[in-house]
C-alpha cells in the first residue's frame, strides 16, 4: 500500500502541484493542496479501484480541494504561476515578457466560468486525456469536448482583448 502511494506521488506529484498552482496562484497554497491530495488519497486508498489508473482519481481529489479553497478564498490570483527556468542565456527582457504573458494568461483564466476553466486546467496543466477528464469530473465525453471548445474560445477572446480586463 505504501509502495502504491509512493508511485502515485512520483508519477503525479508535479502535475497535481501545477494544477493546484493554476487554481490558487500561490506556491505555498499549491504545495499544501498537493500534500492534502496525497493525504486524502492515503486515507481513502482502500476505496481506490486498483484496476484503474490513479490519475483521474487523484485529479478529482485535487479539483475538489481546489474548489473548496476557491470558495473559501475568493481572491483572484494574479501573480506569475510557474517557476521559471532561468537559464544564463535568458535576457531580462525575455524574462519580463514571459512573466507578463503568464500574468495575462492567469488573469484571463480567472475570468472564465469555473466549468470551463476546470476542463482547460485538467487538459493543459494536468495533461489528462479526454477519458481521464470524463472520469475526473463525472461528465460525458461530448460535454467535456464542448466545455473545452467553449473555454478555449472564451480564453482566446479574453486574451485578444488584452488589457481591457
Amino acid at each position: 500500500m505504501q509502495e502504491l502511494l509512493q508511485n502515485m506521488v512520483e508519477t503525479y506529484g508535479d502535475k497535481i502541484y501545477r494544477l493546484a498552482l493554476r487554481y490558487t496562484g500561490d506556491r505555498d497554497q499549491a504545495q499544501d493542496l498537493t500534500q492534502e491530495t496525497f493525504l486524502q488519497a492515503f486515507k481513502n486508498l482502500g476505496r481506490f479501484d486498483r484496476t484503474k489508473e490513479p490519475g483521474p482519481w487523484l485529479f478529482k481529489i485535487t479539483a475538489n480541494l481546489c474548489r473548496n479553497w476557491l470558495r473559501d478564498n475568493r481572491e483572484i490570483p494574479v501573480e506569475s504561476m510557474e517557476d521559471y527556468n532561468l537559464t544564463t542565456g535568458s535576457s531580462p527582457e525575455k524574462i519580463y515578457f514571459d512573466r507578463e504573458n503568464e500574468r495575462e494568461l492567469a488573469l484571463a483564466l480567472d475570468r472564465l466560468p469555473q466549468m470551463y476553466r476546470e476542463v482547460i486546467l485538467l487538459k493543459h496543466v494536468g495533461e489528462l486525456s479526454y477519458a481521464e477528464i470524463c472520469d475526473t469530473l463525472g461528465l460525458e465525453l461530448s460535454l467535456v469536448k464542448n466545455r473545452l471548445y467553449r473555454g478555449r474560445t472564451m480564453l482566446k477572446e479574453l486574451l485578444l482583448k488584452g488589457s481591457e480586463y
